[in-house]
């Protein structure tokens, strides 16, 4: 299941507490995400945490699902966003690493060492490919 941090929970709330206001309805799942800007796929499992601790109900009318507010309180309960570091700190380094793979990429193209090394692999390839020098092929139909 999807963790919903505080801020998290509150903004969904809060949107859903806004959309009941302008339209006079709970708002849909899809309402919710347009307003908040979110996937709605994302929204949909933030909702199911939220509704797991009771700070959302989902209404299932016969043709859509629709958002009211539950236990608002509960949401208070959550971790907030700056706690949940486990993944912050992996995507900060991730990045760190990414970032530091650009600059070694931008030296080299930079100052044209690659050129040179592609050359020099190409210089020793042929060498290999025909021993150092290339020798002038035997004539079959006679002696030179």
């Amino acid at each position: 299941m999807e963790t919903v941090s505080r801020e998290e929970g509150h903004l969904i709330l809060s949107a859903i507490r806004v959309l009941s206001h302008r339209n006079g309805t709970p708002p849909t799942i899809d309402a919710v995400a347009d307003l908040i800007g979110m996937a709605p796929e994302i929204v949909r499992l933030k909702v199911a945490g939220l509704q797991d601790i009771a700070a959302v109900v989902v209404v299932d009318s016969a043709y859509e699902r629709h958002l009211e507010v539950g236990d608002h309180l509960a949401v208070d309960a959550l971790v907030p966003e700056a706690d949940r570091t486990g993944m912050d700190e992996a995507l900060a380094d991730f990045d760190r690493r990414k970032q530091e793979e650009n600059e070694r990429m931008a030296k080299l193209f930079a100052d044209g060492d690659h050129e040179k090394k592609r050359r020099e692999r190409i210089r020793e390839m042929d060498g290999g490919l025909f021993g150092g020098q290339r020798e002038k092929p035997r004539n079959p139909f006679g002696d030179d």
